[in-house]
């Protein structure tokens, strides 16, 4: 067993007000993560994943997620699909809060930001080894 109680790691996709920013602390049975970026890096949602036998029986790891957003605040977006990606292939429990802000977004820069997403997204999974 790892003989660190807690790692910290950042990444960050640098894209001017398209950048996104990540927070990690690994601990012996838990994953914390923040993702902030756009124009104003807040706390918009928090979605907390744990890992769970699949219901088909199979043996496969499927997790239930639960979530939080705030008053007009869409971070889950990002934060749900993260939790739950990182938490089946970790096999622990995941929290990511998340606020990404950039106003009066067109379809053109939310999808700019949903590829910068992908891109800082795989980063993590290789940071975290999973």
């Amino acid at each position: 067993m790892d003989k660190e109680l807690i790692k910290l790691f950042t990444e960050k996709i640098d894209d001017g007000r398209y950048s996104l920013e990540a927070v990690i602390i690994k601990t012996q049975e838990g994953i914390n993560l923040y993702l902030g970026g756009g124009e104003l890096s807040h706390i918009g949602s928090v979605a907390i994943s744990t890992p769970r036998e699949s219901l088909k029986g199979d043996g496969t790891i499927s997790c239930t997620t639960s979530v939080y957003n705030c008053i007009s605040h869409k971070d889950d977006a990002l934060a749900v699909p993260l939790a739950e990606e990182i938490s089946k292939k970790s096999n622990r429990t995941v929290v990511v809060t998340a606020g990404v802000h950039i106003e009066k977004a067109t379809q053109e820069e939310i999808t700019r930001l949903q590829n910068n997403f992908l891109n800082l997204k795989k980063r993590i999974l290789e940071i975290l080894q999973i």
